[in-house]
Order: C-alpha cells, then sequence, then structure tokens
C-alpha cells in the first residue's frame, strides 16, 4: 500500500503582525483568526507577535496541507487550534483532524511553519 503525504508550508512577517496587534484592527484580527484559549495562552509568551506569527503560519501551513480534494474540508481560521503538546510540540485541533504534523519555528523578523497530512 502507498503512503500518500499533504505538506504546507507558510512563512510570516513578526513585524506585519506586530503592526496589526499595535492598530485598531487588533481585536477583529484576534476575534476572526484565533480561539480564546490561543489569545489566552499569548499573554504569558515573551513576545505576543511571534506568538501570533507562528500560529498564523501554522494555521495557513494545515489549511494548504488540508486542501487536497477528497481529503478534510476546508477550515476556516477559528476552527484550527494550535496549541501546545505537554513536551512542548506544536499540535492541531481541528474537525477531522488525525495523522498531521507540525513544526513552528521562528528567527529574525519571520516565523515559520510546516505541516505533514498522511492521505
Amino acid at each position: 500500500m502507498d503512503n500518500k503525504f499533504s505538506i504546507g508550508v507558510d512563512i510570516v512577517s513578526i513585524e506585519r503582525i506586530r503592526d496589526i496587534l499595535t492598530s485598531s484592527r487588533r481585536n477583529r484580527f484576534l476575534s476572526k483568526i484565533f480561539s480564546p484559549k490561543e489569545i489566552d495562552d499569548a499573554s504569558s509568551r515573551h513576545s505576543e507577535a511571534q506568538f501570533f506569527a507562528g500560529r498564523f503560519a501554522a494555521k495557513e501551513a494545515f489549511k494548504k496541507a488540508s486542501s487536497n480534494e477528497g481529503f478534510l474540508p476546508s477550515y476556516s481560521f477559528k476552527s484550527i487550534e494550535i496549541f501546545n503538546h505537554k513536551n512542548g510540540k506544536p499540535r492541531i485541533n481541528a474537525p477531522n483532524c488525525q495523522n498531521v504534523e507540525l513544526s513552528i519555528s521562528h528567527d529574525g523578523n519571520y516565523a515559520i511553519a510546516f505541516c505533514v497530512s498522511s492521505l
């Protein structure tokens, strides 16, 4: 039996997210993209902008990995929740989500996420 995989990757400028978070668009952006738990988790992080940039990249990467025809349905940003397993590894909570691996990284002014789903 052949194993098939679907991948998604996304990169986000942390400065772009910082600009949104310090503008009048902040509340609309947060409520449209992130769950209450994700918003609460950001308060305990060193850099709120870095945290949200990584989570946004992860959601985009997951949407790309799950967009193959016949695989998972199209997701809204709010239906995808990114959280950390107790070992620190990022995980995805979304409807019908299984067999998905996720990695998030930050360097300089960028956050990147890579997602692999087995079909």
